[in-house]
């Protein structure tokens, strides 16, 4: 029999759906002497991924799916398995475009999917003519998973790192995405940036959708594979988890942009551009430059370095 160790921090608001999924997986492998072990993280969970990782008692895993980007942004993290990865992202075509182009991170990592974050606004002529940096009382969350980092990198590698700091600075940032979109609901904000399943709330009269001027801001998951186990199963698996039925679960439940080519089904917020952090920008930016920004402007921020110092 041989044992696979699948780490997953994926898609919080439909993991329930995932975990049956990988339940019903790990079932039909068995047949094949294929004993499948997923641990999962982030949300209900005791860590996130990128936490636990960081650990100096980490086990390392055969295959990760992950949206907790710093598993692959944070170069402290990274470089504990980066060596030892095999170049999956060749393994399953995928839809060529702009939604792809912003994502790409090599040949090492696979793009499954990507959560689109759109404007839920009371102002869409506002949202038309805004640049993301120039926004004053803008509204979004996810302070302690990617949603919030990866809106602050986006910013700052696009406009520098005291755009980042004024964006934080003038902002209504909530513990969760779902804070920010409750905080238009609730009239404590006019404009919030948030996956667009909320956003798609909207009702065409007081609330609406409105792509940034930038296109949607993405927050990519990815699929890696360890020279722990051969390759021809880590292939296989690949495909079993980036499987038509999976992919076309999240483009229509969850309004997620889904990379793999065999699914039908698209967003509807499939666009002209996007932004996301650069593979080389992030390669350069260093731990302690980019907690240091963050953990100053958001007290709530949880630095895992400094939280693994005795």
């Amino acid at each position: 029999m041989r044992h696979i160790l699948l780490y997953w921090n994926h898609i919080c608001v439909l993991h329930r759906q995932e975990k049956t999924f990988l339940d019903a997986l790990a079932q039909r492998l068995l047949s094949d002497e294929i004993q499948l072990e997923v641990r999962y993280f982030g949300l209900g969970y005791p860590e996130h991924m990128s936490e636990y990782l960081a650990r100096p008692d980490a086990i390392l895993p055969d295959l990760i799916v992950s949206a907790d980007l710093e598993v692959f942004e944070d170069t402290d993290i990274f470089c504990k398995i980066n060596h030892s990865l095999y170049p999956v992202r060749s393994w399953i075509p995928l839809q060529s475009g702009p939604m792809l182009d912003a994502v790409e991170r090599g040949s090492f990592l696979l793009p499954f999917l990507s959560i689109p974050l759109v404007y839920y606004t009371r102002e869409p002529e506002i949202c038309r003519r805004t640049a993301l940096t120039d926004w004053n009382g803008l509204a979004f969350g996810g302070i302690n998973n990617s949603a919030v980092k990866t809106v602050v990198k986006t910013v700052w590698e696009r406009w520098g790192s005291q755009a980042a700091q004024r964006l934080l600075e003038r902002s209504l940032v909530t513990d969760m995405p779902i804070g920010a979109f409750q905080a238009v609901r609730q009239k404590q904000a006019a404009t919030a940036l948030v996956p667009s399943l909320y956003a798609l709330r909207a009702d065409g009269q007081e609330t609406f959708l409105q792509i940034p001027e930038e296109g949607p801001v993405l927050i990519p998951s990815y699929f890696c594979a360890r020279t722990s186990i051969p390759q021809s199963i880590a292939c296989r698996m690949a495909k079993e988890i980036l499987c038509p039925e999976l992919c076309s679960f999240y483009a229509a439940n969850g309004d997620l942009i889904v990379y793999p080519e065999h699914t039908s089904q698209k967003s509807r917020q499939e666009y002209s551009g996007a932004c996301c952090p650069s593979a080389p920008w992030l390669e350069r930016l260093t731990h302690e430059e980019f907690y240091h920004l963050y953990c100053q402007k958001l007290p709530k921020a949880s630095d895992w370095q400094a939280d693994l110092k005795p």
